[in-house]
């Protein structure tokens, strides 16, 4: 059932798909990725306005009724259907209904930590309520914030049935596909020889920029709710979208929403949508096909517009929704705004490197900021800085921009060369902006400990490294066609001047050379990923046992829920936790609240070792690091004034039991017998609940 529901959410996309492809001439590669972008950006706006699901009703009767319109059959004419079919909407389609029914037999589940403590549960919250999880009340103590473009995505695919995790993934690998089909679209059947082997460069291309070493576990590029892969894939992708639609002459507004995509994927991908929208406004400014003053007006105007779609959902959602949010927050009792302004910190980030003084905060910081900056260096240039298959990102650089020299060596015609060139710099300008920003965020937003080590950096740059590199392939692909490029000039004749336009169609240079390269590519790329990942370590050949832990974990916590009622709120107990559980458990219990279980205005609770102040681990380690020093009073005041209802004892030990026993009705003596986990918050104390527990 769940499979059909699934598929119900792909064959609406591809009604919709259809419809644009015939009734909008958006060519069918580059339809998936606009429509995509398209419904999370109504998805976006309903969500902030409250009505996400009348809207998503709306949307999916929309892709029906687009779809009808589209394919009916009509007196004297029928669909054109062989243009629905190309080499990067075959491509599309095909992995997108594969991976469908993969996923569904093998029902992968959310592990990781950024997973359960924000991605996964964001996609969960979203399902359950129908509306944005930023609004949700989950015991937390901070406001939710991140953009929502990922989670609204797999609401799209979540949105009939029931959640499940394995959806998740689906919508995440049904967008890169849509990007990977972009990158092709601009390819016809005749090209096959190029189509194929790109096809394959950009399958590995995620693993190609995340893994950088022989890995033992699950490569999971293609099973994480991570955010990063997407934003460096729609940030390539709009670009790569961008040049197949001046290649095919369709449609230029097909690449807005996924401009406004690009901006609504991450809090801090914000500057590569900016980074897509002024490549594509420069290319559609300066390299007109018709003399440069005719329809100067019109190529400013939409040049505006690329940049306008990032910048209004920036200014929507960080701005004036997240405002309202942290305002909030910190009305009812939360921790408010926690770092400084954007502006202030571009200004005196930009004052340091020209060498002017700074004040205050960011005169302390700036030690952290200038060291920051010569960690990413040594990052980039030396060998400790492994961030892809082939090392560090020097190395990372050179073969994109080796990929740009080729596309400029192959392409037809000065024009599409100097479109490349262009490109080629202005790319590069932007890695610097990008590493700039990265620099900022560690000098002057992230914890100090997270800028000594730069704290996921890694995941950070490759975003830039992986849609750098699709700008750069698509390059070659469109290099690789053949470009009809048009003149005016102006010959003198006896009734006076007469203007001559002409067109010649230019065909590539050393074109079975470019055919080679992409050909030398994908197998280079295929033999690295070969001897890195292990198939039965990719997402083609994960074992079960991947998720033995998870799915126990997850089977306990539908036991306990079945003993609970939807309005209980729930105190939760794992001692030496460090987090992980309790996030586990928020997800896992959801829609019945997981507390927070501590003191939310100290920031002190979200798992960890309860006890008494003065039994404290003296040895280093999780207990010691996350140790949570109350009371039995101070314990039984936090629990009651709470609101907790229910006392969840996933894991206690010596500590818990002597500091806290007394509190409990049987003290604890159910509890350590094994009979149950649960205790329910009476007058007299906390009482234990009756109910089977499983044998682990």
């Amino acid at each position: 059932m769940e499979l059909l529901c699934v598929l119900a959410a792909v064959l609406a996309l591809f009604l919709a798909c259809a419809a644009l492809t015939l009734k909008a001439r958006v060519p069918a590669g580059m339809a998936p990725l606009t429509a995509l972008s398209a419904i999370v950006a109504v998805f976006t706006l309903a969500g902030m306005a409250g009505v996400l699901l009348p809207a998503a009703w709306a949307v999916y009767a929309l892709c029906a009724a687009g779809g009808v319109w589209a394919l009916w059959p009509r007196k004297g004419s029928r669909p054109d259907w062989q243009a629905l079919f190309t080499p990067g909407s075959v491509l599309f389609w095909g992995m997108a209904l594969v991976f469908a029914v993969y996923f569904f037999i093998r029902q992968p589940l959310a592990t990781g930590f950024d997973e359960l403590n924000l991605w996964a549960t964001a996609v969960k919250v979203t399902k359950v309520d129908n509306s944005l999880y930023s609004t949700a009340t989950l015991g937390t103590p901070w406001a939710v914030t991140q953009n929502p473009g990922l989670p609204l995505l797999s609401y799209f695919f979540q949105f009939f049935g029931s959640y499940a995790d394995w959806k998740i993934y689906l919508a995440y690998d049904v967008l890169y596909f849509a990007c990977y089909a972009a990158v092709l679209s601009a390819l016809p059947w005749g090209k096959w020889r190029v189509a194929v082997p790109l096809a394959a460069v950009l399958w590995c291309t995620p693993f190609f920029f995340t893994i950088y070493n022989h890995t033992i576990y699950l490569a999971d590029t293609y099973l994480t709710s991570y955010g990063d892969v997407p934003a460096g894939l729609v940030f390539g992708g709009a670009v790569a979208l961008w040049l197949a639609l001046r290649q095919t002459d369709g449609p230029r507004w097909a690449v807005l929403p996924v401009l406004a995509l690009a901006a609504n994927l991450k809090a801090n991908d914000f500057v590569l949508s900016l980074a897509a929208a002024g490549l594509i406004a420069v290319d559609v400014w300066f390299f007109c096909d018709s003399p440069f003053k005719k329809g100067l007006v019109r190529r400013t105007g939409f040049a505006a517009a690329c940049f306008a779609a990032p910048m209004a959902v920036y200014y929507l959602w960080n701005v004036r929704y997240v405002g309202w949010l942290v305002a909030r927050n910190s009305d009812s009792g939360g921790v408010g705004e926690t770092s400084a302004a954007l502006s202030d910190v571009v200004v005196n980030g930009v004052k340091i490197l020209l060498g002017q003084p700074v004040e205050g905060f960011f005169a302390e910081r700036q030690p952290q900021f200038l060291q920051a900056m010569a960690d990413m260096g040594h990052q980039f240039w030396t060998s400790d800085g492994k961030l892809s298959m082939i090392g560090q990102g020097r190395n990372v650089v050179a073969l994109i921009l080796l990929l740009f020299a080729v596309a400029f060596v192959v392409a037809a015609g000065w024009k599409l060369r100097a479109r490349i060139a262009a490109l080629a710099m202005l790319s590069t300008g932007c890695f610097v902006g990008y590493n700039l920003m990265l620099a900022l965020s560690y000098g002057f937003i992230f914890k100090p400990f997270q800028a000594e080590g730069l704290y996921d950096y890694n995941r950070y740059i490759y975003s830039y490294y992986i849609g750098w590199f699709l700008i750069a392939v698509a390059c070659l692909a469109t290099a690789l066609l053949p470009q009809l490029e048009k003149s005016l000039s102006i010959q003198k004749e006896k009734d006076g001047p007469t203007a001559v336009f002409r067109s010649e169609l230019r065909n590539p240079r050393w074109g079975l050379a470019g055919q080679g390269a992409v050909l030398l590519l994908a197998a280079a790329m295929l033999l690295r990923q070969g001897q890195v990942v292990l198939p039965q370590l990719s997402v083609l050949g994960f074992a079960d046992s991947e998720f033995s832990d998870r799915r126990a974990i997850r089977a306990e916590a539908e036991l306990v829920c079945s003993y609970l009622n939807e309005d209980d709120r729930v105190f939760f107990v794992s001692q030496g936790d460090n987090g992980e559980r309790w996030f586990s458990a928020v997800f896992d219990f959801y829609p019945v609240l997981v507390d927070y279980s501590g003191v939310v205005s100290t920031m002190v609770g979200g798992g960890g070792e309860l006890g008494l102040p003065e039994l404290k681990p003296e040895e280093e380690g999780p207990k010691n690091f996350y140790y949570h020093g109350f009371t039995a009073e101070e314990l039984d005041s936090i629990v009651r004034g709470n609101g907790c209802t229910v006392l969840y004892l996933q894991k206690i030990d010596d500590i818990f039991v002597q500091s806290y026993q007394d509190l409990f009705t049987d003290g604890l003596e159910e509890a350590l017998s094994g009979q149950t986990l649960l205790y329910r918050v009476t007058e007299d104390g906390f009482a234990p609940m009756e109910m089977e527990v499983t044998a682990s």
